[in-house]
């Protein structure tokens, strides 16, 4: 399969003479003039140093993003917000977490087509981030893949000389020895 004599969105920033300050900007992100023939692929990833589910996703989205690259597209990576429940909770924070979908949803919709992207992939994690990203996907109504980040590596702890791989209950557990 091959992008080769395709229209894209993305022409409407990389084509023609109008256009030549936006290729010119697109130009200062990296962008080769051979690249503005193929489709603009967004990677949208979740990653985020506020959540430990998502620490991983930053090397996910370099990967996706080198897999575009390798199938002719162009890859052009932002990110979300993401609320940890665990850490909102319990205080003023927990009014943030669910109409955070909603900024997400909004966020995604805002950047695909003010930059005219033409399709993008979801990298997503937890239960506010996948809705918000699947409703901007429906909104847009462009080719959208998503990744799942797979779920969070347990802790460890070294315990009695051992590295023990460690999670949430074994910790309570664990804690509430003498």
């Amino acid at each position: 399969w091959s992008f080769k004599n395709m229209s894209y969105r993305s022409y409407t920033t990389t084509q023609g003479k109008n256009s030549s300050g936006s290729r010119a900007l697109w130009r200062a992100t990296g962008m080769k003039d051979d690249d503005f023939k193929k489709p603009i692929i967004a990677v949208v990833n979740s990653f985020t140093e506020f959540v430990p589910g998502h620490i991983h996703l930053r090397n996910l989205g370099k990967l996706v993003s080198k897999e575009i690259s390798l199938c002719g597209g162009v890859p052009k990576e932002f990110n979300t917000i993401a609320i940890d429940d665990g850490i909102a909770m319990g205080h003023s924070g927990m009014l943030y977490s669910l109409p955070s979908r909603e900024i997400i949803a909004d966020s995604i919709e805002y950047v695909i087509n003010a930059h005219c992207v033409d399709s993008m992939v979801c990298i997503s994690n937890c239960d506010k981030i996948t809705p918000g990203m699947l409703i901007a996907s429906l909104r847009l109504n462009i080719p959208t893949i998503f990744v799942s980040g797979g779920p969070m590596e347990s802790g460890r702890i070294r315990i009695d000389g051992k590295d023990e791989k460690i999670d949430l209950v074994d910790a309570i557990v664990y804690g509430t020895k003498d």
